[in-house]
């Protein structure tokens, strides 16, 4: 089974364009100006790739000028902070990203799922666990084995609290009962640095950002947190973490996720309106180019079942981060009740 069948299922709204709403007079004219996407990560990472991406689609679609802006700080929450300080008039949309569901763990931001209205989930990335070429690991067993056998003294970096890597990482030391020292870096392209230069043997990583090292063979996939392989052009075929290891099944896949979304409390008919746009944009054959060049799936999320899954992920990850002892606070402080199904 290849990529593409780790596809998450479609929203029933994605079966056909949403008819056009009538706007009331006082947005009847909406698009009127430039309009601003926020990706709340720096330059050049899969966020921003993924924002520039959509940019151009989105914008032919709505007729007006479209503009991308990073805003960076504590694992995203500055940039979405900055969305909720602007009118709820779907003149800036957030890039939300997986980084959302951790908040209520890791006390970065207040901010939850329920302060935005999702228009889609657009991107998920699966984490890749890399090491160097000569690394003596070759599976997800000999990476279970090398964990216990070092007990708590092999390092491992990740791109900081929160991120998808160390999400996966907190999952997988919880089901396979071991441990091991955690090495956090700005970002997946600094965990890769570091892995070249031999500051830590392995990382966490995406397959956009690892993609030219994987593929010049300068670090190499051992595996990724799904059930099934995947294949990255260029490289050819990385195995899943499962069936090899099953104590993680009905966690998986693990990894990131991208998005538009607006504030909560921006009028319907300009959601739907955004929402009209974002699906031709996505159904576009350069979003599905850009899938394929960032070896990434397409989510395949509109609206209602996209919100269920940011609130579901946000329950589990949240209290899955908790009950291990990785959380700077109870989830139930921010009111996060635990998922129960």
């Amino acid at each position: 089974m290849k990529r593409r069948h780790l596809l998450l299922g479609s929203a029933a709204a994605g079966a056909g364009l949403l008819a056009a709403p009538s706007l009331s007079k006082a947005q009847a004219g909406w698009p009127r100006g430039p309009i601003t996407i926020v990706v709340p990560f720096a330059a050049g990472g899969l966020t921003d790739r993924t924002a520039r991406a959509l940019q151009p689609l989105m914008q032919r679609e709505l007729g007006v000028p479209i503009g991308v802006v990073n805003i960076t700080g504590a694992s995203g929450a500055v940039g979405k902070q900055h969305v909720m300080d602007q009118p709820a008039d779907g003149n800036t949309i957030l890039l939300q990203t997986d980084a959302i569901r951790t908040y209520p763990a890791m006390g970065q931001s207040n901010l939850t799922w329920r302060d935005f209205d999702m228009i889609g989930v657009f991107v998920i990335a699966t984490t890749y666990l890399c090491v160097r070429p000569d690394s003596n690991i070759r599976n997800a067993s000999d990476f279970v084995r090398e964990l216990r056998a070092q007990d708590g003294r092999l390092s491992i970096g990740t791109s900081g609290p929160g991120t998808m890597g160390f999400v996966a990482m907190t999952a997988f030391t919880a089901r396979e009962k071991v441990r091991y020292n955690e090495v956090s870096f700005p970002g997946h392209a600094p965990a890769q640095t570091g892995l070249l230069r031999g500051d830590v043997g392995i990382v966490t990583t995406d397959a956009a950002t690892g993609r030219e090292l994987i593929i010049g063979r300068r670090i190499r996939p051992v595996f990724h947190w799904a059930t099934q392989p995947t294949t990255l052009a260029g490289f050819g075929e990385i195995p899943g973490v499962s069936p090899e290891l099953r104590s993680m099944d009905d966690m998986l896949p693990l990894g990131g996720w991208f998005g538009p979304a607006v504030k909560r409390g921006t009028p319907q008919p300009i959601i739907e309106r955004i929402t009209q746009a974002y699906q031709r944009a996505a159904s576009d054959a350069a979003a599905q180019r850009f899938l394929e060049d960032t070896g990434t799936i397409a989510g395949r999320m509109l609206r209602d079942e996209a919100n269920a899954h940011v609130e579901r992920e946000t329950r589990r990850i949240s209290w899955l981060l908790h009950d291990n002892g990785r959380s700077q606070r109870d989830p139930a402080s921010v009111n996060l009740e635990r998922l129960t199904s």
